[in-house]
């Protein structure tokens, strides 16, 4: 196999690989030209033609991201998902030295791959989602205020401090943001949540519980759900349907810890046919 950095001009037939993966609703063929502009994009060919991909992302000196590993759906089961995993692993470990960390679906070819090479889960979170289409819902300030619910701006006193200890708790010192994970800092929190959606429980300084969900396509991944299950199953979750239909949103989904997916099922939440968690890895190179 030939493993080459991505040009411009093979945006087109990327977009045509990404069509018979997950439906025809793979978000590659929409994000492929920023990717290849802003760089880190391999392709891996075969008699001339690309048969899959991957992408190396710096997210700072020493912390790096794998994603975007394709394989052409009339091409697999030949081997070539192996082969661009490990020409990916070997451009990284000639680039890069600290952690890198990827995701997945515990049901992806490359779990088994990812263990071989070196890599140690890190975070296994049940993955939900819901559909809203024309039902009715409350206006959200009524529903917030019958649950004593109310929303939030990280910048308010106490809510970052809260975000970075829940997530150090339960989410392995990440803040999940759909299918990206970041490291989180008190800079990462206040940068990627500044249009977020934040509901919580409690008054600022003495949060007990909240939901934040950052806004992604047609609706917003729920990034951090936290606070005691009972208290987030029974005052917050009943807020999100008002709070999908003020925002318009169509889709919600998200991973989150296991102890809140009863409460998101009772909610209208379903499990993905192909997969039930996502997974995140992690490997130190030196």
């Amino acid at each position: 196999m030939e493993f080459r950095p991505a040009k411009a001009e093979d945006a087109g037939r990327i977009r045509e690989l990404s069509r018979g993966i997950w439906e025809g609703h793979d978000y590659l063929g929409e994000a492929i030209e920023g990717w290849i502009a802003e760089g880190g994009v391999y392709v891996g060919i075969i008699d001339g033609r690309i048969v899959g991909l991957s992408r190396i992302r710096r997210l700072a000196d020493d912390d790096w991201w794998l994603e975007g590993l394709r394989v052409d759906p009339a091409q697999q089961g030949r081997g070539y998902g192996r082969l661009l995993h490990r020409a990916t692993l070997a451009e990284l470990r000639r680039i890069a030295r600290g952690t890198v960390r990827f995701c997945t679906a515990d049901t992806n070819r490359s779990v088994p791959l990812a263990k071989r090479d070196g890599f140690r889960e890190i975070l296994r979170l049940p993955f939900l989602y819901r559909k809203y289409g024309r039902e009715e819902h409350p206006p959200l300030a009524e529903v917030l205020a019958r649950y004593n619910v109310r929303e939030a701006d990280v910048n308010e006193s106490g809510l970052v401090d809260f975000l970075l200890e829940g997530c150090r708790e339960s989410y392995a010192g990440l803040l999940p943001l759909g299918w990206h994970h970041r490291v989180t800092t008190r800079e990462t929190l206040l940068r990627e949540l500044a249009d977020a959606r934040i509901l919580v429980l409690g008054k600022p300084g003495s949060i007990t519980a909240a939901l934040v969900a950052t806004r992604s396509g047609e609706g917003p991944d729920l990034s951090i759900v936290l606070g005691p299950p009972e208290a987030v199953e029974r005052r917050i979750l009943p807020c999100l349907g008002s709070l999908a239909v003020e925002s318009g949103w169509t889709n919600v989904g998200g991973a989150v810890p296991p102890e809140y997916s009863d409460g998101l099922l009772a909610e209208g939440f379903k499990i993905p046919d192909g997969f039930k968690n996502q997974l995140v890895f992690e490997m130190k190179i030196k």
